[in-house]
């Protein structure tokens, strides 16, 4: 009975530390996910500034785990290219040791059991009763605490190997045999235990403490190696649902992580030897330490053939001919809030197909060869072809978060979208339209007068001033979209349409039209007015 309250004990602690690792990385993701994401995607034009990108992303986000699936992705959905996404992977899994230096070095310092609580009290207090800009970093906090308070009791409630006769038999067989088979034996258990908790620093963690239990450092080493194949599992299982370029990517993190292994085990007594004589046999810091040189020696060596061998797998592997890239909930993130920055991107794209299209319109108005004409209107309904299916894809992506636990502010900007996405839906329907009453006109031999075509001319170059404001406004944020300026434009479409609309009854009265060419027009310059309405409106939301 009391072998089995130990086990039960001990298994607490490591829950303890596990979910405390947890809060810690769910409160980072809520308070600057969004940012982190911007932070990403700008700054990893090279594969240095890629590589020191993941390393601070995962040690701000607290999970190479969670790096990856965002990662993934971004690939997925064609925002990242597979030069980036490797230099991101290496910097993930140089990251990942972040978290376990500051709980060291803390420790180092400061008795843990004299920290967990003292913080715990602190953190509870802001949570309820401080304002909710602080509540997540009181929440990280308590997370912290609960990773001290984990780490305390497995120290004291772990059995001490040298104490136990029976397993102390066993440290002392292994330790004996230090052939290649109990070395893969101890990367097969390092390798399998990270695969069910999917935390490869937890796992270093509870190893450095075995070893400071009696576990020879060698097998300790080897663990630690395990942990770091492992830890791709997360990657390779979400990457079974995107595409080439997010599987090329999830594998490489598992090719790059068994060459590290690979390395780590022909180097293991040498770096062990040496991180011995630094922090004098202190298992933590010596654990810890290797888990860092496993993770970055490798990337350093690999980094500068990085972009040749991104090249490579573009060429070879197909990735450029790829046109799978497309919105997918790759994994399961903690907080719904990170999955928005690709939507915003998506619709952006959207905008620029709304763009084109609004461009070839006028072309159109102007153009007098019948067969152009019609190539232009066969142009304008492939891009609303795209515009469709980039549509139901953004729609049905938003559809899967929303299924996510979230705050209301998430479900609000889901809705934002949603409705973003239903004006710049109704703007490409009718410029179809407009580009299809073009095509009828010419075919009925319909005439207009010059004066006619000149206020046409107007309304169009409003409505492309509009869409190209509305492109600039989708790549800010909150105070930052000018409303006053979209306001002006939508002022002026109404203008020039009402413009439009007197001269066309002047030129009804004098009988310079027909009846046919008259409700052409009427047609088109409606058009354009509700064209310049939707994106209005769609500025107008984005704003909020």
């Amino acid at each position: 009975m009391a072998i089995i309250l130990m086990i039960l004990k001990v298994l607490g602690s490591v829950a303890l530390f596990l979910y405390g690792m947890k809060v810690m990385s769910d409160s980072m993701q809520k308070t600057a996910g969004t940012e982190l994401q911007n932070f990403l995607n700008r700054t990893t034009q090279t594969s240095l500034s890629g590589l020191v990108s993941g390393t601070l992303f995962t040690g701000a986000l607290q999970s190479s785990s969670v790096v990856s699936l965002i990662t993934l992705s971004f690939v997925n959905a064609g925002l990242l290219n597979l030069k980036r996404a490797f230099s991101i992977i290496l910097g993930a899994n140089v990251g990942t040791t972040l978290k376990l230096w500051l709980i060291v070095g803390v420790g180092f310092f400061l008795p843990i059991e004299n920290l967990a609580l003292p913080i715990l009290a602190i953190s509870i207090l802001v949570y309820f009763l401080g304002k909710s800009v602080y509540r997540e970093w009181a929440h990280f906090a308590i997370g912290l605490a609960l990773v001290f308070m984990g780490f305390y009791f497995l120290q004291h409630l772990f059995p001490d190997f040298s104490q136990n006769p029976i397993l102390q038999q066993y440290i002392e067989k292994f330790s004996g045999n230090s052939g290649w088979g109990i070395s893969f034996l101890f990367i097969g258990i390092g390798f399998l235990i990270t695969l069910l908790f999917h935390s490869s620093s937890a796992f270093v963690w509870l190893t450095a403490i075995l070893v400071s239990k009696g576990l020879n450092l060698e097998q300790g080493a080897m663990m630690v190696i395990g942990a770091n194949l492992g830890a791709t599992s997360a990657a390779l299982i979400a990457s079974l649902i995107g595409n080439r370029a997010t599987k090329i990517v999830a594998w490489f993190h598992f090719y790059f992580n068994l060459f590290a292994g690979i390395l780590a085990v022909f180097l293991s007594s040498i770096l062990l030897f040496y991180l011995q004589k630094i922090f004098v046999d202190d298992s933590e810091f010596v654990l810890v330490g290797f888990h860092t040189i496993i993770n970055l020696l490798p990337a350093i060596l690999i980094l500068p053939i990085m972009g040749k061998l991104a090249l490579w797998a573009e060429e070879k592997l197909g990735v450029k001919s790829d046109k799978d890239f497309e919105l997918k909930v790759i994994g399961k993130l903690p907080h719904s809030n990170m999955y928005l920055y690709e939507a915003n991107r998506e619709i952006l794209k959207f905008a620029g197909i709304i763009r084109q299209i609004i461009h070839h319109l006028g072309r159109m108005i102007s153009e007098s060869d019948e067969e152009k004409l019609k190539e232009l209107n066969v142009r304008i309904l492939q891009l609303e072809q795209e515009a469709d299916e980039l549509e139901e894809n953004l729609l049905d992506y938003l559809h899967s978060i929303y299924t996510f636990e979230m705050t209301g502010e998430v479900a609000f900007k889901i809705h934002r979208l949603t409705d973003v996405c239903r004006h710049l839906e109704n703007t490409s329907d009718l410029a179809t339209r407009v580009a299809a009453i073009h095509v009828e006109r010419r075919k009925n031999n319909s005439y207009i007068t010059p004066k006619l075509r000149e206020l046409l001319l107007e309304l169009q170059e409003s409505l492309s001033l509009a869409t190209t404001h509305l492109i600039q406004n989708l790549n800010e944020t909150g105070e930052e979209v000018d409303l006053k300026q979209a306001k002006r434009l939508e002022k002026s479409i109404d203008k020039k349409y009402g413009k439009a609309e007197d001269a066309l009854l002047k030129a009804i009265e004098s009988d310079k039209v027909t009846a046919r060419s008259a409700l052409y027009y009427t047609e088109l310059i409606q058009a354009y007015e509700l064209m310049g309405d939707h994106l209005y409106q769609a500025t107008k939301l984005w704003g909020k």
